[in-house]
């Protein structure tokens, strides 16, 4: 079985979870929405919990997928985690990546937790 080369210096820092939700991300900006919310999920399951601004930020990714997909209570759910996390361990933008959704929120007034989420990120 072949190994893979090293990892090159230049990009050690870049983790398995980060790979996987920018490859997310990407495939998200590409329209490919259901393998994009799969790679943000995949990501955040591998993130350590010492890296709570950057799950924060996954959350936040994770919660345009869900709007992507026309799933506003689970986006909301995950925004909420994601702004309840960023103002916890001061994490700004955490709070600007949810309050950049907050338009998108605004056609799901009516949905789970949607209401609570609008309070919170006018806050």
């Amino acid at each position: 079985m072949a190994t893979p080369d090293p990892v090159p210096a230049w990009c050690s820092w870049l983790s398995e979870a980060d790979l996987a939700v920018d490859s997310g991300q990407s495939l998200n900006d590409l329209g490919d929405t259901r393998r994009a919310h799969r790679l943000i999920e995949e990501g955040q399951i591998l993130l350590p919990p010492s890296r709570d601004k950057t799950r924060g930020v996954f959350l936040a990714y994770g919660a345009r997928t869900h709007l992507d997909l026309k799933e506003p209570d689970l986006a909301a759910a995950a925004a909420t985690q994601s702004l309840e996390l960023a103002h916890r361990i001061g994490a700004p933008r955490c709070v600007e990546l949810v309050r950049d959704l907050v338009p998108r929120f605004k056609t799901f007034r009516d949905a789970e937790g949607v209401p609570e989420l609008l309070a919170k990120a006018a806050a």
